[in-house]
């Protein structure tokens, strides 16, 4: 998740190592990017068989209304959030995402650069759990600033995110919320994995992370089983979209839960479960969720409705 760690952790400082400076976060963006293409070759050159792709976290992105401000918008969106770090190793050139000119310079961008970072990625990889929606705000001032809640909820202020892609970004409430805020949107994984088969000519794709935080717990009176239906509802809606995807084209070869345990959420520590396994943390005493055992039902059926 290249976007995460390197905006969250010098755009904003949310994330370690706790800077605030957007133009910090460009440097960071792009010596990343050029450490995606030497480790490419690296593994590659370590063993030819290897087969080497990346995992980024992603977010379909909708205008707020269909005004052509609004969807370019959502357009720069997906080019910052979603592709910014998979465009520049399939092509070796940065995406669209900025209003106005690239600002290489502020990145620290070098001649040659372009061909350091692109490889041929084997396979895609990226994480889905929610959408935002997007609306223009290149009209308003920006104030500077701006803040996130974890990886997947970010507030910006009037002027929008930041300076050079003006845009706002929001979580909807629409549809029902899991205990950590996030919208329940199955519909979401569909669009996403369709728009990316479509801009990089039907690429093979794995979903690395997919997952939602319930907060169920050991019920007694069932003899201590963790009855979590909202989470098996997630998992069936979810995959149940992903099958029309690959009916509909897509190569899809994998999907991820995230994740087998309940475990340490970052930022989030022990206050969210993922997992498909309940961890008393007092003890580590372990209890598969009902959920966990319909996913194993499905992985060994290949039926979402077993």
């Amino acid at each position: 998740m290249p976007w995460s760690f390197t905006y969250l952790g010098y755009g904003v400082g949310f994330f370690p190592p706790g800077k605030s400076d957007y133009k910090l976060f460009l440097k960071a963006a792009h010596t990343v990017n050029l450490a995606q293409g030497e480790a490419f070759r690296s593994i590659k050159a370590a063993s030819s068989k290897a087969t080497v792709g990346s995992a980024y976290g992603m977010a379909p992105a909708y205008p707020k209304t269909n005004s052509e401000a609004d969807r370019a918008a959502a357009a720069r969106y997906h080019a910052m959030n979603n592709v910014y770090f998979l465009e520049t190793a399939i092509h070796g050139r940065y995406p669209k995402a900025f209003v106005g000119e690239t600002p290489y310079e502020a990145m620290g961008f070098q001649p040659g650069d372009d061909k350091i970072m692109q490889v041929p990625l084997d396979w895609i990889g990226f994480h889905y759990y929610t959408r935002r929606i997007v609306s223009d705000a290149s009209t308003s001032k920006h104030a500077g600033g701006g803040a996130s809640f974890g990886t997947e909820i970010e507030e910006d202020t009037s002027g929008g995110r930041d300076p050079y892609t003006q845009f706002h970004a929001v979580m909807p409430t629409e549809g029902p919320l899991t205990d950590a805020g996030l919208e329940v949107y199955p519909r979401g994984i569909y669009d996403l994995v369709m728009q990316i088969t479509r801009e990089y000519n039907h690429p093979i794709i794995e979903i690395t992370e997919s997952g939602c935080s319930y907060l169920d717990t050991p019920y007694e009176k069932e003899n201590g089983r963790v009855p979590d239906s909202r989470r098996i509802d997630f998992f069936r809606a979810e995959l149940a979209e992903l099958a029309r995807a690959i009916a509909n084209g897509a190569n899809v070869r994998a999907f991820h839960a995230w994740s087998l345990l309940d475990n340490f959420e970052w930022a989030d520590g022990y206050s969210q479960r993922y997992g498909l396994t309940y961890v008393d943390f007092r003890d580590q005493k372990r209890t598969v969720k009902d959920s966990g055992l319909w996913y194993g039902r499905v992985a060994a059926t290949n039926q979402i409705n077993s």
